[in-house]
């Protein structure tokens, strides 16, 4: 079974610097899988399907972003697992980044980070 680490923020890449940069390294940012679980709100316009969105995971020991994550229906849950992220040491707050031309209304963010004794800390829009 392969690991898969998704850091993309969905750039452009291009020989024309107008566009974006030519290359990008890509490494492993550490060793922490996390578990992000969003709650899409249930009024009109909340799903989205173009939000591109990402969250920066801040803790006690820094901070770490996910790559993007997309495609939030109207009064779901969805959950993503990020595995090879850094270690923030206990979760205190995250930033949610949008990039695409579409909102989203969320409800909750729960962040889990894994291991034995990690409390999920859930963070309420």
């Amino acid at each position: 079974h392969e690991k898969v680490y998704v850091y993309s923020r969905q750039k452009f890449y291009s020989t024309d610097p107008k566009e974006g940069p030519k290359r990008a390294k890509l490494c492993k940012e550490g060793d922490t899988t996390y578990t992000i679980t969003a709650t899409t709100s249930t009024e009109k316009w909340a799903a989205s399907r173009n939000i591109r969105a990402s969250v920066e995971i801040i803790g006690t020991k820094g901070s770490t972003e996910t790559g993007i994550m997309d495609h939030f229906v109207k009064g779901k849950t969805e959950t993503f697992v990020l595995l090879g992220l850094k270690d923030v040491g206990h979760v205190q707050c995250i930033v949610v980044k949008a990039r695409g031309t579409n909102a989203w209304l969320f409800t909750k963010i729960k962040v889990q980070k894994k291991g034995d004794y990690n409390t999920p800390v859930s963070f309420y829009n």
